[in-house]
């Protein structure tokens, strides 16, 4: 379950850098909305509320660091100014999500879901959120039968199939989303690309190509960050890295697509434009490794692996990146890492964990057999 993931446990570290050369941070480029890190005296608490939702949504549409930096300006202020509102406190829980601070967006949830509240169900889901992308099925089953009421009830279909395609009846799993009349459920845009990417998922997993093209192409049509990096790197893995580029072309400003960028102009043998994109990829991420910050580990090692070639700095990161997040794409680069690196320390971790939960991955079962990584070169 990808919905949308949302200020620190703790505050962030302030960096004074030693040098004009050090790079902090790389920004997009182009117009943005104007962003006031302070609130009014005018403005009612649900306005206030509804522009910091705003810039959440920004954040994870296109991927832009700044706006996750201007929701949390304002948030302090609200929390501040209303820290007992359900509301804010909610906002608080999806900031600290995306920032992947994922224990204390719980403990901000189970404080909502103590009591009944206008935001129970929300919290719920959230939380199951949580708990699948950390791969705490049991968990993850007691928040889906929380979403409770008419409103509520796709989400809690859509909810519990994602529990058992993650444990052993993805085929069971992507019937039953399959058969929900998307035109009556009334979701709304991301909405509709959660549920689009949750099938995509399955069917990539069981090796339902034709499925699976379809359902992450019409996630990736809504303009979604996440979305286009999952057709992307499906593209690529099918042999298609020309359409992986194609779709990825415009997307030079998100750190995780560029890499994925990269890796396909190396695949098709574009040496000057792949030069140029690594070098400027490797400096961003470079940066982000200097400041410290959680989060991004994944892409980071599959960058590291596909772009840099270095697959026990990668295998390093997907180490870390196993230790909080385990969807498919986590349990993927983890396994191509430690089949570059032959580490059957690693392999035998990941081969006890797909036992106990028995996740379903043809890819990854024609990797093992291959006794490979499957590198972008070999398209495996």
């Amino acid at each position: 379950m990808s919905t949308p993931l949302w200020a620190a446990d703790t505050m962030r570290q302030v960096i004074t850098p030693s040098d004009d050369s050090i790079v902090l941070e790389s920004l997009p480029s182009g117009p943005r909305i104007s962003a006031p890190t302070t609130t009014t005296n005018t403005s009612s608490l649900a306005s206030q509320l509804e522009r910091v939702q705003s810039l959440l949504t920004i954040a994870r549409q296109q991927g832009d660091p700044r706006y996750l930096g201007y929701a949390d300006a304002q948030l302090r202020v609200l929390l501040a100014k209303h820290p007992a509102d359900l509301g804010t406190q909610l906002l608080q829980a999806r900031l600290l999500q995306a920032n992947h601070h994922f224990d204390a967006a719980e403990r901000v949830l189970n404080t909502l879901l103590a009591s009944p509240s206008a935001v129970h169900s929300e919290a719920a889901l959230m939380s199951a959120s949580i708990a699948l992308v950390q791969g705490r099925y049991a968990h993850a089953t007691k928040r889906c039968h929380q979403l409770t009421g008419l409103a509520m009830l796709p989400f809690s279909l859509i909810c519990q199939a994602q529990v058992q395609g993650a444990t052993g009846q993805a085929s069971e799993a992507l019937a039953r989303l399959n058969a929900l009349p998307a035109k009556q459920l009334g979701l709304t845009s991301d909405q509709r690309t959660w549920w689009r990417l949750s099938q995509a998922d399955m069917a990539d997993r069981l090796g339902s190509d034709n499925s699976a093209e379809d359902d992450y192409r019409e996630a990736a049509a809504a303009g979604s960050a996440e979305a286009v990096a999952a057709y992307a790197d499906w593209l690529f893995w099918q042999g298609h890295a020309r359409d992986s580029l194609s779709l990825l072309a415009p997307w030079t400003a998100h750190d995780g697509l560029l890499s994925l960028l990269t890796r396909a102009e190396q695949q098709l043998g574009l040496s000057k434009s792949a030069t140029a994109h690594k070098q400027q990829a490797l400096g961003r991420w470079q940066a982000f490794l200097a400041r410290g910050e959680p989060g991004h580990e994944r892409e980071l090692a599959t960058f590291y692996l596909d772009v840099m070639q270095q697959p026990a700095t990668a295998l390093r990161l997907a180490q870390r990146n196993w230790t909080v997040q385990r969807e498919t794409a986590d349990y993927r680069i983890y396994i191509r890492a430690a089949l570059a690196q032959s580490a059957k320390k690693d392999l035998a971790i990941l081969a006890k964990w797909q036992a106990s939960t028995k996740f379903e991955d043809v890819r990854v079962q024609r990797w093992l057999s291959a006794g490979n990584a499957a590198l972008p070169s070999s398209n495996k």
